[in-house]
């Protein structure tokens, strides 16, 4: 049972994508309330936290049986909690949140016991309860709230092939356990998932292309895979062009975005954006500089790269390794490796095999740590 769990768990990278799990299941069916939570639902998404509160707050009090509404809710102060407080105040408001709206879906399988949305749901408020738990690192509330939570939802997947956005968080799951050891897999397979990164790449893909609210974070994560594990960066600019377009304050599917146009050599639209991104950037709360900060050099670095101005590059790439404070790692490594790089080029051997060793050592599972390593027995040259 727990294998396939724990390899999310130990993935830091992964981080995010187990809040996936858990937040991203919205249902085709239509419920009274729908409208406004997708008015909460797209305030959020452009970092209007606090505006998205209070739209599903009235919505709860409104229309208290859609099942949308109530995870919603805690979800979007829980965004907005990440970007404006601590790491500890941030668990403890989540867990009051979630200890208040799962007897309410409790409540409301008793009264609809046939309609999956609500049992589904029920599933994603406890699964979302783990991720606190993983903050905290007590790893037995973790797996046992998040076993709780994900059979839920495996069971509402397996009996209504229907709702689509539901094969979002399988796909997830069996993407990541596809790409790990024979151990992990076969802990995936107890669960009765098939551990493909084909199969559950397809899942992804249709959750993106077909699912009717689960399609913003498909999108997201197909950027995020296409540019940094199975890169293919035009699907990644295919799919985060569509996201920037509906989000434009999203400051995350900008990056998404602008590093789309660099790897698909479309430079001078790569500018524009970054330039973009330099404008939204005082905009966010002191934490989300923090977060971004990094992310944000990295992109001016790889774009000079990619210019052929090595000096410019490394000084950003500079500012990002000595300055990296996001939870995800892989625009580290990505960081790391290109230093590596613009040292080889340099004919500074040493330097480039530290900064390939540092990037071996965060082994995310990315495209770019077996680059790392070939560049550690052959240096790069263009």
């Amino acid at each position: 049972m727990n294998f396939s769990l724990i390899f999310i768990f130990n993935n830091s990278n992964m981080f995010k994508y187990l809040t996936l799990l858990f937040t991203s299941i919205l249902f085709a069916q239509t419920y009274p309330g729908d409208d406004v939570v997708r008015q909460g639902v797209r305030a959020f998404y452009n970092y209007e936290t606090e505006e998205a509160i209070e739209i599903l707050a009235q919505a709860r009090n409104d229309s208290p049986e859609n099942p949308t509404v109530h995870l919603t809710w805690a979800a979007a102060r829980w965004l907005h909690n990440q970007a404006n407080s601590s790491v500890e105040q941030t668990y403890i408001d989540l867990e009051n949140d979630l200890n208040e709206v799962i007897p309410v879906y409790a409540a409301l399988m008793v009264k609809y016991p046939h309609d999956p949305s609500y049992q589904l749901y029920l599933g994603s408020a406890k699964g979302l309860m783990a991720r606190i738990y993983l903050g905290k690192k007590e790893w037995l509330n973790t797996l046992e709230w998040a076993y709780a939570g994900f059979r839920v939802i495996q069971k509402v997947e397996a009996e209504h092939p229907v709702i689509i956005d539901a094969t979002l968080p399988i796909g997830i799951v069996e993407y990541y356990a596809g790409l790990s050891n024979v151990l992990i897999q076969w802990g995936a397979s107890l669960l009765g998932l098939d551990p493909s990164r084909e199969l559950g790449l397809e899942k992804i893909e249709r959750a993106a292309n077909e699912g009717p609210w689960a399609w913003i974070e498909a999108k997201g994560i197909l950027s995020f895979l296409y540019l940094w594990v199975d890169v293919k960066p035009g699907k990644a600019l295919e799919h985060s062009g569509k996201l920037v377009e509906e989000f434009p304050g999203n400051f995350y599917f900008r990056i998404l975005y602008t590093e789309s146009l660099i790897r698909s050599g479309k430079m001078n639209s790569a500018l524009t954006s970054l330039n973009t991104l330099k404008k939204m950037y005082p905009d966010l709360t002191e934490i989300q500089k923090s977060w971004y900060y990094g992310y944000l050099q990295y992109e001016f670095g790889l774009f000079h790269f990619k210019e052929g101005k090595n000096d410019k590059a490394l000084a950003y790439i500079y500012e990002t390794v000595n300055n990296y404070s996001a939870e995800l790692d892989i625009i580290l490594a990505n960081a790391w490796c290109l230093k590596g790089q613009l040292h080889d080029l340099k004919n500074d051997r040493k330097e480039a095999i530290d900064a390939y060793e540092a990037c071996v050592e965060l082994d995310n599972y990315s495209y770019t740590i077996d680059e790392a390593k070939s560049y550690l027995r052959t240096p790069f040259h263009n």
